[in-house]
């Protein structure tokens, strides 16, 4: 939703101060100047909402499978394992409410 609004107003002010800027007559100097202002936020604007789309879909995709894989073991080296005996877990009896 936030980029939508964004877009809209940024194209809003874009064409706003486009309009402002190409008006012509009296004290054009001034809606000169301030048509080229609303022109840069709204460019600006849209150029942030835009990197905002992109940055968001670059880290909404799937990780690559290439990291995924796991590691190899390096060839001609090899190590001891030790492995425990299992011991089995004891049954105690329950009493009192912890029976049922």
């Amino acid at each position: 939703m936030s980029a939508i609004f964004g877009t809209a107003l940024s194209l809003m002010l874009t064409v706003g101060g486009a309009a402002v800027a190409a008006e012509g007559g009296p004290g054009a100097a001034r809606h000169y100047l301030a048509g080229h202002v609303l022109l840069g936020v709204g460019i600006g604007l849209l150029i942030a909402t835009a990197l905002r789309v992109a940055l968001r879909l670059v880290l909404a995709r799937p990780a690559s499978r290439v990291r995924c894989l796991p590691a190899q073991p390096v060839a001609g080296e090899s190590a001891a394992v030790t492995v425990l005996p299992v011991r089995s877990a004891q049954a105690v009896a329950l009493r009192g409410r912890h029976a049922a």
